[in-house]
């Protein structure tokens, strides 16, 4: 960028009465000059040239843009220096020259853009001292003239072409936006099955589904976190992944979807590492089976994984769903708990209140059935009575599954 305060103040020439005088008569002149046809096809001989490999003058559409552009940004100097010669002119931008150039060159625009900035200078200037040799012939009134006459110039020529680079900045960044939002379409229409071309959606997403897959939620829930620290987070999620390469797709300016390989594990000590440099960053991540079944059930997986935390309202910074598993069920819905107590409990979640609920005092109180029996206000031979045919409708050995009993148990204490 340019620092156009440096220029317009600390080294703007003083002009006195006459050197403002000749200037505006100048611009004045400049005016008639600006009109004539000579004029402007000497300004586009040399500015807008491509990339060596074609030439905007070959469109005529292009060409009448420019011109515009050229001749508007001409004229807006020169009446800028007709009101008040002895003040820099402020930056005037035609931007459909900018966009056309953006559309046409990309990458490579920014530097044509200059380059032709400088380009429309040196004609323009060449003109200007024609113009200017006509006005006096006293060395020292065309030495104070050039001077005041070359930094407005420059100024404003640097001035307006950082109008254009910004203009340009915001062209790629809505392109970008464009595209980013093109894929997280397009993942989504995967995720819910909608895409049919997978074949097509591989190539565009330079990812492809023939292997098993691990994904990653990265998200942040503080206001503040750039999404290039989220960025540098899911490339650490990839290199967790012992992975070269990864997809990684921005949900939103907050969250990042990364699937990569599961052909290893997970490494979560490289991703607490990492957290622990960026608190204000959490990921949750699950790993799903092989093909495009498994792309979607990794991340439907991670997904689960993130909104237990979020039912919780927990802090913690990484988890996978195999370590929230249990609670991903109870923290859903009565039917979930119902479906998992029944698997976990077999004829025991049928079974009569007294008898589970013997069963679940005898865990809470570390399998001791006299602190049970006094918690229950029951004798410990019924207790035990309890206990032995509660054992009898499990379909595991109490001592192979006490914990998973332990939370079916509490879950249907408070659904039934």
């Amino acid at each position: 960028m340019f620092n156009i305060a440096t220029n317009t103040h600390q080294n703007w020439p003083k002009a006195s009465d006459r050197i403002t005088e000749l200037m505006r008569c100048g611009a004045e002149l400049g005016l008639e000059l600006a009109a004539s046809k000579l004029f402007i096809d000497a300004l586009e001989g040399v500015n807008f040239q491509g990339n060596g490999k074609d030439d905007l003058h070959d469109d005529p559409v292009m060409q009448a843009k420019h011109r515009r552009a050229i001749r508007a940004s001409i004229i807006h100097w020169l009446n800028a220096i007709i009101k008040s010669p002895e003040q820099a002119v402020t930056p005037y931008a035609v931007y459909e020259s900018v966009d056309s150039t953006a559309e046409m060159y990309q990458a490579q625009a920014a530097e044509i853009l200059q380059k032709n900035a400088h380009a429309i200078q040196d004609i323009a200037w060449q003109y200007w001292m024609k113009i200017v040799f006509q006005l006096t012939k006293d060395p020292l009134e065309l030495q104070q003239l050039l001077e005041l006459s070359s930094i407005s110039m420059r100024t404003y020529n640097e001035a307006s072409l950082k109008l254009w680079l910004e203009r340009l900045e915001l062209i790629t960044a809505d392109k970008k936006r464009g595209g980013i939002e093109e894929q997280r379409e397009l993942v989504g229409k995967i995720i819910s099955g909608e895409e049919r071309d997978l074949t097509r959606a591989s190539g565009l997403l330079n990812y492809s589904f023939k292997h098993t897959h691990h994904s990653a939620i990265v998200w942040s829930e503080e206001i503040d976190t750039e999404i290039s620290a989220l960025e540098n987070v899911a490339t650490v999620f990839q290199k967790a992944c012992q992975q070269n390469h990864s997809l990684k797709v921005i949900a939103s300016p907050s969250v990042i979807w990364v699937w990569a390989s599961a052909e290893f594990s997970v490494n979560e000590k490289i991703l607490e590492t990492v957290l622990k440099k960026h608190t204000g960053i959490r990921i949750s991540f699950g790993s799903g089976g092989n093909g495009i079944d498994g792309f979607r059930r990794a991340y439907l997986d991670a997904q689960a994984a993130q909104r237990v935390l979020g039912r919780l309202e927990s802090n913690i910074q990484l988890v996978s769903y195999e370590r929230v598993r249990l609670m991903a069920f109870l923290s859903k819905d009565a039917k979930s708990i119902q479906h998992y107590s029944e698997h976990v409990l077999g004829e025991l979640a049928q079974a009569p209140t007294t008898v589970r609920q013997s069963l679940h005092a005898f865990l809470e109180c570390g399998c001791n059935a006299t602190e049970a029996a006094k918690k229950l206000h029951t004798h410990r031979n019924t207790l035990l009575r309890r206990l032995t045919k509660a054992e009898e409708m499990l379909p595991r050995p109490l001592a192979e599954n006490r914990i998973q009993v332990a939370v079916a148990l509490e879950a249907l204490y408070w659904i039934l």
